[in-house]
């Protein structure tokens, strides 16, 4: 049934989409965060931190040694004795971390635990999971840079990565090393990076087996710290046996300390196979049946918890029992200060879960079954799935995925999600609707949309088959995937029909869904988006509102990001610049502060902030955002086309006209008969118009929109357009006919067609010779332009008569001097000689300068952060005051008089 989606390897683990903000320091995720307790037996080993003292001072240490060598306690003995050069950041890893977005998400979590980077650093807002891993990559380097001290980062059991992409982005970290970071990697076998370049600069420390062997001394202090006394000779026998191996003494220490017949060093065996019988004799059977039986039915969760456990076991003394085998146990470790979590040695584990397979193999898949449902019960859901998927338990892992896990498609743990359902067997995902679903939303993380259909419709056809407490979420998940379609394709009537009816579902047979909210959010916000390109603005902007206020607490980003990027859009064709602004800039610093650019979803926000830029008559900062824009390379039809008839209307500013007209046919042509929606249809035909009475053919102009054309139900729209063909070819009369009724209802404070509105009024009246009324009708121009900021009319309509009007304004209009003289200085050009003849009373700075060189370029702030290796705030910071010194209000204008100060060169 339709294409097989690729299955790639399992991982992740991030926490919950529905969580407080502070919920990455709690739980699960803290244990790996966390600095392993040493326990009170431990030996300090001087010669080892002596090494790891020696590696830190560098950019790489590799302790490298198979199990049981005191990697973890030696070097958490190390940091713990407060002797490392800088904060020590702690990663505990596990073959689920064996992805990229993973793996940063929990090693940028590790590090802002360690070092609270100052405002500004790249590195104190970064969440990977929704951007480019180069991207990611480089804005953590850069935060490294900038840290005011050294963290020395510990990554454990680095052996379990294996995932080239993590790799190669480990390899990149040292190849050009931030002198900030110390990395410390603990692993069972030497990683495949390029530790030979390191060798040979003498950037690398190793410490090996042999540096990690116990010597006779510290093999006493062991032994005695465990109750048990042995001669220097004895001592000596047990290192010879063990080779220093710290675990093989430990079993040692158990051994000798057994009650029963007196044993002595030379009874103790060092072999392989004595060791295994050690472990199970003097590690495990030494404790009574009931932990015995607790340590075999919890060992399939790399760590547990008393809730967990008391999962698996049914026994209400967990907690109890994990205090108790820590203090007891040598290879019982507790992991963070809380004594919520713990872990066991990975011989003692690797141990009891062989022996869980050969004795009781009909129990794992159980056991793994009890930990989902408890996962889940615990706000986890793809910790949930994952053991549900090594359960082998089908129906249980439709069920997660629809009723706990489907939102986080649009939440930075998208990627995690995706990697979790891989390991559904093909064959399994057209068993059930569930199951289907899964299949789909892999596609749909990758982009492939054309491929969703026959899942979605198989989902559809086996809908009667699905259990009771899987249907309510396999519906709203039907529903909303196939939104991912209807988008992709420009279906706005399909996609508000979905999304009503999901929200229909949700307010009853799903409203108690685990992931009920999540849903609601997603509806919400692909509600507001089909009604925004239906042209229903008042009706998308209220939907968009309540899908955010729905969204707030979540890590639904992605949905946010969209949310108030088609909020903006919204705002700008009504008119409202300032707070489309407000919102458009809202989304796109939460991608460039998490390090999420380009995004998908960001897509509409710089196109709403381009035609902002564009009515402010800012063209330079316009075609520099929908550039942008463009690389978010949105995969929606009707924002696709949007972004062309932008580029059409920039063009046209430019008087790029050609340019326009093709950009414009390319358009038409993509549109023409596909059932785009209205708000694109009508905003096309204004562009086209637009086009025509730039190149001075109002006729045609007239006969493209013909009646009454409103972009977005305001006054105006085409009108004003028809308007100014009519002026343009000599009939004032004409243009005033269809000015006097807009002019009765444009409402106050618009600052949308309101103000060429009262622009045209004006320059007719003028025309007309009605001098008075057209002084009264500019000043209601400039009245409704000034809150907005909107200044392109005024440039575009008449340069040649509205000099003349605008300084009459200033004289006779005292209030409206400010901003009409702004206006002026649009209209009429400096005088470059006087200009360059004025020199800056505060002159710019080396750093101003620098930034100054970028401006006549097409990048934007982001970019010339990352050019300059500073943060975005930085870059604005800048501007704000090169704006000042220069005394412009605009990017354009400040490359302009720089240009005649000589500051740049052309």
């Amino acid at each position: 049934m339709g294409q097989q989606v690729d299955q790639p390897t399992i991982s992740g683990a991030p926490p919950a989409f529905f969580r407080p903000p502070e919920a990455a320091d709690l739980g699960l995720l803290a244990s790996k965060l966390a600095l392993p307790r040493v326990p009170p037996s431990f030996v300090p080993r001087p010669q080892v931190s002596a090494l790891l003292d020696a590696g830190t001072r560098g950019p790489l240490t590799v302790v490298s040694a198979g199990a049981g060598w005191g990697k973890t306690l030696t070097t958490a003995g190390w940091a713990a004795a407060g002797r490392p050069v800088g904060s020590v950041a702690w990663l505990s890893l596990d073959v689920m971390d064996n992805e990229p977005r993973t793996f940063w998400s929990y090693a940028v979590a590790a590090l802002r635990g360690a070092v609270t980077p100052p405002a500004g650093n790249p590195l104190a807002q970064l969440v990977p999971g929704l951007g480019g891993e180069v991207a990611d990559l480089n804005r953590l380097t850069a935060g490294l840079a900038q840290l005011p001290v050294p963290v020395v980062l510990v990554l454990d059991d680095f052996q379990v990565i294996q995932n080239p992409g993590v790799l190669d982005g480990v390899t990149t970290l040292l190849r050009h090393p931030p002198p900030q970071l110390r990395l410390v990697l603990l692993t069972r076998a030497d990683p495949v990076l390029p530790m030979h370049r390191l060798r040979v600069t003498h950037e690398l420390v190793e410490i090996r087996p042999r540096d990690l062997a116990f010597t006779v001394s510290e093999a006493e202090a062991l032994l005695a710290a465990d109750g048990i006394t042995v001669d220097v000779a004895g001592a000596d026998l047990l290192v010879q046996r063990t080779e220093g191996w710290p675990a093989g003494l430990r079993l040692a220490a158990l051994f000798l300390g057994r009650t029963g017949p007196q044993r002595t060093p030379a009874d103790f065996a060092g072999d392989d196979q004595a060791v295994v019988d050690y472990l199970a004799e003097e590690v495990i059977a030494s404790h009574p049946p009931d932990l015995q039986r607790f340590l075999l039915l919890t060992c399939i969760s790399d760590q547990v918890s008393s809730g967990l456990a008391e999962a698996l076991t049914e026994e209400p003394r967990s907690q109890q029992f994990l205090e108790r085998l820590e203090s007891t146990n040598a290879f019982v470790v507790g992991l963070g200060p809380g004594r919520e979590w713990y872990r066991y040695h990975a011989l003692m584990r690797e141990m009891l879960q062989h022996r869980l397979v050969v004795d009781e193999p009909e129990l794992v898949r159980e056991l793994h079954r009890r930990a989902a449902l408890w996962f889940a019960g615990n706000g986890d859901p793809l910790e949930a799935l994952r053991h549900a998927i090594r359960a082998q338990d089908w129906p249980l892992v439709g069920n997660l995925f629809v009723n706990d896990a489907l939102p986080l498609l649009v939440s930075v743990d998208r990627a995690a999600l995706d990697h979790v359902i891989a390991g559904i067997p093909a064959q399994h995902l057209t068993q059930s609707s569930p199951l289907a679903l899964c299949a789909a939303a892999r596609l749909m993380h990758a982009g492939r949309f054309e491929a969703i259909q026959p899942y979605l419709d198989l989902a559809q056809a086996r809908l009667e088959e699905t259990p009771a407490d899987s249907r309510p979420g396999t519906e709203v998940g039907l529903l909303l995937l196939s939104t991912a379609v209807a988008r992709s394709r420009g279906d706005n009537p399909a996609l508000v029909t979905a999304t009503e009816e999901a929200l229909g579902l949700l307010a009853g047979p799903a409203m108690a869904l685990p992931a009920a909210r999540g849903y609601r959010a997603t509806a919400l916000g692909n509600l507001g988006t089909g009604l925004l390109w239906s042209g229903r603005l008042d009706a998308a902007e209220q939907r968009l509102r309540e899908g955010l206020t729905e969204a707030d607490g979540s890590a639904l980003e992605a949905a946010r990001i969209n949310m108030l990027a088609h909020l903006s859009l919204a705002e700008v064709a009504t008119g409202r610049l300032r707070v489309a602004y407000a919102h458009a800039t809202e989304a796109v610093e939460i991608v460039d502060a998490r390090g999420w650019a380009p995004l998908t979803q960001a897509a509409t926000a710089y196109l709403s902030l381009s035609l902002v830029n564009l009515r402010w008559n800012n063209l330079d900062e316009a075609q520099a955002l929908l550039a942008q824009g463009r690389r978010a390379a949105a995969l929606d039809r009707s924002p696709r086309a949007a972004f062309g008839l932008a580029q059409a209307r920039i063009d046209t500013a430019l008087g790029r006209l050609a340019a326009a007209r093709d950009q414009l046919a390319d358009v038409r042509e993509a549109v023409t008969g596909t059932g785009s929606p209205t708000f694109l249809l009508r905003w096309l035909a204004l562009a086209e118009a637009e086009l025509d009475l730039a190149a001075g053919d109002p006729t045609s102009a007239l006969r493209r929109i013909g009646p009454a054309v409103s972009v977005d139900g305001s006054p105006g729209g085409g009108q004003v357009h028809v308007a100014q063909a009519h002026l343009a070819l000599g009939r004032p009369d004409r243009a005033e006919q269809v000015l006097a009724p807009m002019r009765d209802g444009a409402p106050g404070g618009s600052g949308g067609s309101e103000v060429e509105v009262w622009l045209l009024s004006a320059l007719t009246a003028d025309r007309l010779r009605e001098d008075n009324r057209a002084l009264d009708a500019l000043r209601r121009a400039v009245e409704a332009a000034e809150p907005e900021g909107v200044r392109r009319p005024f440039v575009v309509l008449d340069p040649e008569h509205l000099p003349r009007l605008l300084t009459s304004l200033t004289r006779l209009q005292p209030r409206q001097s400010e901003f009409a003289t702004e206006l002026l200085a649009d209209l009429v050009p400096h005088d470059p000689v006087a200009a360059a003849a004025t020199e800056l009373s505060d002159p710019l700075t080396e750093r101003e300068l620098s930034v100054l060189q970028f401006l006549p370029t097409m990048m934007t702030n982001t970019e010339i952060a990352a050019e300059l290796y500073v943060s975005v705030n930085t870059v604005k910071a800048h501007l704000k005051r090169i704006y000042r010194k220069l005394d412009v209000v605009s990017r354009r204008a400040a490359v302009h008089r720089a240009h005649e100060l000589g500051l740049l060169t052309r």
